[in-house]
């Protein structure tokens, strides 16, 4: 087909024009998409600031609540009453803040904003103080807590990220004992080997995990029992959660269980290297900062 000169430029021309108005169409949008991109990082750092502002104004006053009811204890010793409510108010505030712990790192899983802080972990006191603070919800199902120490592990050394390894274990127990028979038993074990890798055991004694379900317990705000009349509480996070830290770390955890026997989770946590400070050291719970998870 043969154009004229005059047709072959006009052609250009208007080939030209739609080129500029695709070139100017996809300047638009680039530019909408820099700006959502700067909306969504400015909302990413509130959510940060809100996240750590909110853990500020919840810690405080439940360090307070604690600390004052074990003021109380002390200062009503010899009054049964005294005491007994004084127990009750630590209680709660203790399970309230195991809670909070676990919604606050959930959010922070989701933003992507956990990372591992390594430190060299003196075992079996970490796990004996982890124990220890679970014997009044122990003591409520009538289920005694065990942590089985061989001899040669007493003065065992680990090196992780303290501050995720209690959230792990205590939800581990917490699950253990909530899911526990009256009279049960719970059994803490653990080691560690010659290449530095933890492995820790919590099993119980209660009602067991069908075979079909083991894999479904690890999801997120799922629970086998639904319904008002649900006989076991709690909100499906924490084993999420637990799985969740456990990748992080690197590790691995498996459950065996038999229903009506009870179950056994295992976790293994490989060592890590301590970046910021060669010497940090916690030889208890207690020692870690969770200041610091404050200041995060």
């Amino acid at each position: 087909m043969n154009i004229s000169d005059d047709e072959l430029i006009e052609e250009l021309s208007n080939r030209f024009a739609q080129s500029r108005k695709a070139f100017s169409d996809l300047s638009v949008v680039n530019r909408k998409l820099l700006e959502m991109n700067e909306r969504l990082e400015r909302s990413e750092s509130l959510k940060s600031n809100f996240l750590s502002n909110i853990r500020n104004e919840i810690n405080n006053p439940l360090n307070a609540i604690t600390g004052l009811a074990s003021q109380l204890a002390i200062v009503g010793a010899g009054n049964e009453e005294i005491i007994s409510i004084s127990s009750l108010i630590g209680a709660e505030a203790c399970h309230l803040d195991f809670q909070l712990r676990n919604i606050f790192m959930a959010a922070e899983l989701e933003a992507g904003e956990v990372s591992p802080r390594c430190v060299k972990v003196h075992i079996v006191s970490a796990l004996r103080e982890l124990v220890d603070s679970f014997l009044h919800v122990a003591a409520k199902k009538s289920v005694t807590l065990s942590l089985v120490c061989s001899q040669g592990e007493e003065g065992a050394i680990a090196v992780l990220d303290f501050e995720k390894f209690q959230i792990i274990i205590s939800n581990l127990l917490s699950n253990a004992i909530e899911y526990s028979t009256a009279g049960g038993v719970v059994e803490v074990s653990f080691s560690v080997g010659g290449d530095g890798c933890l492995q820790i055991s919590v099993q119980d004694h209660g009602v067991g995990i069908a075979a079909e379900d083991q894999q479904r317990v690890f999801d997120r705000f799922v629970q086998l029992e639904t319904g008002t009349t649900r006989a076991h509480l709690g909100h499906g996070l924490g084993l999420s959660i637990t799985r969740a830290l456990v990748d992080l770390m690197q590790g691995s955890i498996t459950l065996a269980s038999v229903p009506g026997e009870g179950t056994m989770f295992t976790l293994t946590i490989p060592p890590c290297s301590i970046l910021d400070d060669e010497e940090s050291f916690s030889e208890a719970g207690n020692l870690f900062l969770f200041d610091d998870m404050s200041e995060a």
